[in-house]
């Protein structure tokens, strides 16, 4: 029986109810109890699902990226550093088949299977439980992520086969459930952060956990033990290779509608020290052979004096080294640019979403388009390569609206620019405006979440309807990368052989996307100057 190509899983998206909890003040310190033996014995895994490349890479799978699984790899490290008989497979190379799988299940015989749950993802995640099961049936499977912190109840009536759920940030939680479950204490309500099902089969949601206080208590070496060589992030996440991500910090202050990281990580921000950061990075550049990370974090520079402090640091060191990080136009200046370009800072990376103020209004951005333009050209004149985001047809925008973002967007010329429709993930903001404005599509499969192609977007504008949408994304696109401006600013920033290679790749990855659907585009385009389409064509 073939799991992983199962039909998707249809739900009622309009009916469902995230389950908001209010971000804790207090904060967690890490667990002083010690392992017993029977904990040191148990056998964990800790699973990438199965899942086909199109999954998350569309059309464009040919040119896919491999980023680290960064929050499992972090309970990876965690649990090997309190001593607990602990491995990991990423199944994202497709060097993992079902046989594969199944195989190594069986011969391993673990006793907790772990799996990360991202929104596009869930339907092959319950896939892979159902394999799991089927060769282990007396396994515990344990659901973490995203997805199960917000819908926990849907997650747990979706998948029969998942018996429980870490919430939020899992090191604590399930360093003690695992040790409770060794030991054989199943009073599970004293878990905070912690799902089950109690002996009704009632799904029972325990108190969140306090966030993690101190960071730097975390084990040194982000990775572990793990093999760093197949990892190799897509075009737009490096300028050297090998890249690997890394974090500094986790939570985020801001109430972008469409984000849910203050949600899953809290609004305050928890920071590792600079000294910390610099001592990864050193373990990376010396003991992995790493020339270049992307600093993951939603807003790298929002404190800018850490940032500076861990500049002067890098500096100091005379590390090889170059980055791209995530950033907002608004946390940027003249003085921390010049900083981070000394210290090898090359791209930045900023989510700009609209031309339009009501759009950014809309989607809570907390900046305004002037502030947006000065930031992008204060990044440009301090060197940096820049890649911007956009979304388009949000809800209440007209056409003239997203006409404007387009052109907009070529204004600033960013190197790359990459465009969105919107994906209003549970949990989130933005999913009530699209709820409230009528849109959002009732019936859809988790993997209809997707943030590329959109041949079935969840979320379709009254004002466009499903054709409209696809082709106002798809010209975005051809008149972006067809700008004169965006063209000559990719020639000029063209300094060496690696540049070459990333450029390559980055064409290849905006034909394969421009080319998906081009057809449509196209016939949409054509009915448009023969007057049926004519509010949505210029």
């Amino acid at each position: 029986m073939n799991f992983i190509d199962q039909k998707p899983v249809v739900n009622d998206i309009s009916a469902l109810v995230p389950l908001h909890t209010s971000n804790a003040v207090k904060t967690e310190f890490a667990p002083t109890f010690a392992l017993t033996a029977q904990a040191k014995a148990l056998r964990v895994l800790l699973l990438q699902p199965l899942y086909p490349p199109e999954a998350i890479w569309a059309s464009i799978k040919a040119e896919q990226g491999y980023l680290p699984p960064m929050g499992t790899i972090s309970v990876y490290a965690w649990l090997r550093h309190r001593g607990y008989q602990v491995e990991h497979i990423d199944t994202q190379f497709g060097d993992v088949t079902e046989a594969s799988l199944t195989t190594r299940l069986r011969e391993a015989r673990y006793d907790v299977v772990a799996l990360p749950v991202f929104t596009p993802l869930v339907d092959y995640a319950c896939n892979t439980a159902r394999l799991i099961r089927s060769v282990l049936p007396s396994c515990k499977i344990v659901f973490g992520g995203i997805h199960v912190t917000t819908l926990p109840e849907e997650t747990m009536r979706q998948c029969p086969e998942c018996d429980f759920i870490i919430r939020h940030e899992a090191e604590y939680s399930f360093d003690e459930f695992l040790s409770a479950y060794a030991n054989g204490d199943h009073d599970w309500r004293k878990i905070r952060g912690l799902v089950y099902r109690d002996e009704s089969a009632k799904v029972v949601v325990n108190p969140q956990r306090p966030f993690i206080g101190d960071l730097d208590s975390l084990p040194r070496a982000f990775y572990s033990d793990l093999d760093l060589k197949p990892y190799r992030p897509h075009a737009t996440q490096y300028v050297r290779l090998p890249s690997i991500p890394i974090l500094t910090q986790r939570g985020c202050p801001y109430s972008c509608s469409y984000c849910e990281a203050g949600l899953i990580l809290g609004k305050k921000v928890r920071f590792f020290s600079p000294q910390r950061i610099l001592e990864e990075i050193k373990i990376l550049t010396r003991e992995k052979g790493i020339r270049d990370v992307y600093f993951q974090d939603s807003t790298f520079t929002i404190r800018k004096s850490w940032t500076m402090e861990l500049m002067e640091l890098m500096i100091r060191e005379k590390l090889d080294l170059t980055w791209t990080c995530n950033t907002r136009a608004d946390r940027i200046d003249p003085e921390l640019l010049e900083a981070m370009y000394q210290a090898g800072g090359r791209q930045l990376q900023m989510g700009i979403e609209s031309g339009n103020q009501a759009s950014l209004d809309l989607v809570k951005k907390g900046l305004t388009v002037e502030q947006q333009t000065q930031g992008v050209q204060w990044a440009h004149d301090a060197g940096f390569r820049c890649f911007l985001s956009y979304i388009l047809c949000l809800p209440g925008e007209t056409p003239d609206m997203v006409r404007n973002t387009i052109e907009y967007s070529k204004t600033l010329a960013a190197q790359t620019a990459i465009f969105f429709l919107p994906v209003p993930y549970p949990g989130s903001d933005l999913f009530e405006s699209c709820k409230k404005s009528g849109g959002l599509r009732e019936t859809a499969s988790w993997s209809d979440f997707l943030t590329l192609d959109f041949d079935n977007p969840v979320y379709v504008n009254p004002l466009f309807g499903v054709e409209g949408m696809r082709y106002w994304y798809k010209r975005a696109f051809i008149d972006y990368y067809t700008s004169p401006r965006v063209l000559w600013r990719n020639v000029k920033s063209i300094s060496t052989i690696e540049d070459v290679g990333r450029l390559s790749r980055g064409v290849r990855i905006m034909s394969h996307s421009i080319a998906h659907g081009l057809s449509g585009f196209l016939r949409f385009q054509y009915r448009g100057f023969h007057g049926q389409a004519a509010p949505l064509i210029d």
